[in-house]
C-alpha cells in the first residue's frame, strides 16, 4: 500500500505556478520529512521544464517512491478540430512518458479533453474528439510500452469531458489490453457528480493503477472537491473497504487542495482507516 501526495498541494510554495525547479525539491524534501514516502509529479503544467536528472537525485536520496501527472487541459473542440492542439496534447503526454523514464518511475496518468462553457459540445464535435483522443492513445501506450511505462486514464468520465458517462468511458478503455492502459480512479469528481464508487471500483478492479484521494460534497461545483479527507460526505471506510475487496494495494494519491496541516491531517486519517483494516 503506498500513501502518496500530489505537488499540486497548496501550502508547500511560496509562489503560484509554473514553480520552479528548486520548488519542486523542496516539495519533495518536505513531503518526505512528513512521513510520505512516495510522490506524484505533476500537474506537469503546474512546473517549469522539470530538471529530471537532479529531481531523480533527490527523489533516490530521499528513498520516494515517484510517479507522474500529466493532468492535461485540453480544450476539446480544438483538440478536435485542428493540429496545433493534437500535437500540443501528444507532446505533453510523450513528456510525461520520458520523465518517467529519466525519473525511475513506471506510471504516468492523463486525463481527456474536455469542453469549456464557450464551447458547443455537440454530438459530432464529442464523437471526434473522442476519435483523436483514441488515435492520440493508441500512440502512446506503444511508446509508454517501449520504455516500460504504464498509462493510467483518469476518470472523469462524465461532461464537460468527452465521455457521456462511466459506461463510455469503460467502452472507449477496453480498446487497449490491460497491461497498455490502466484507470486512475478520482474518488472525489466520482462522488462529486453522482457516480456509485462501488460500481466505479469494480469496473475497473482489474484496471486500477493509482487512487486520487479527496473529499467532496455532491453537486456540479467543482470547487467543493479537493476538500481535506474527512471533511466532505465521503464514507472513506467503506471506500477503503470496496478496494480490499478488490484486492487493490496499490497508489493512494492525496491529491487536497489544502494547507500542509490539513494535507498532513488527510494522511493521517487515511492512514488510521488503513491500520484498522489491516
Amino acid at each position: 500500500m503506498i500513501v502518496g501526495l500530489n505537488a499540486a498541494s497548496e501550502g508547500f510554495f511560496e509562489t503560484r505556478p509554473p514553480y520552479s525547479n528548486e520548488q519542486l525539491l523542496r516539495f519533495v524534501r518536505r513531503a518526505t520529512s512528513l512521513g510520505f514516502e512516495a510522490v506524484q509529479i505533476g500537474p506537469l503544467r503546474y512546473f517549469d521544464p522539470i530538471e529530471a536528472r537532479q529531481l531523480k537525485i533527490v527523489l533516490d536520496a530521499c528513498k520516494t517512491e515517484r510517479n507522474v501527472h500529466v493532468g492535461g487541459i485540453y480544450d476539446a473542440e480544438k483538440f478536435a478540430l485542428t493540429q496545433e492542439e493534437y500535437v500540443k496534447a501528444r507532446n505533453e503526454v510523450r513528456h510525461g512518458i520520458m520523465l518517467c523514464k529519466r525519473i525511475s518511475s513506471t506510471l504516468v496518468s492523463l486525463h481527456a479533453p474536455f469542453f469549456g462553457p464557450e464551447n458547443l459540445a455537440t454530438e459530432e464535435l464529442q464523437s471526434l474528439a473522442k476519435r483523436r483522443f483514441l488515435e492520440l492513445l493508441k500512440e502512446e501506450v506503444n511508446l509508454a510500452s517501449r520504455n516500460h511505462v504504464k498509462i493510467a486514464l483518469e476518470s472523469f468520465c462524465y461532461p464537460p469531458f468527452i465521455f457521456k458517462g462511466l459506461d463510455d468511458f469503460a467502452q472507449f478503455v477496453s480498446k487497449f489490453p490491460v497491461e497498455k492502459l490502466g484507470v486512475l480512479l478520482d474518488v472525489g469528481h466520482l462522488y462529486q457528480i453522482g457516480i456509485g464508487l462501488s460500481v466505479a471500483v469494480h469496473a475497473f478492479a482489474d484496471r486500477l493503477l493509482d487512487v486520487h484521494v479527496h473529499d467532496a460534497t455532491r453537486g456540479k461545483d467543482y470547487r467543493k472537491a479537493h476538500l481535506p479527507v474527512g471533511t466532505g460526505e465521503i464514507d472513506f471506510s467503506s471506500f477503503l473497504n470496496l478496494l480490499r475487496e478488490v484486492k487493490y494495494d496499490g497508489w493512494r494519491t492525496l491529491e487536497v487542495r489544502a494547507g500542509e496541516k490539513e494535507v498532513v491531517q488527510s494522511k493521517e486519517f487515511l492512514e488510521s482507516l488503513l491500520t484498522r483494516r489491516s
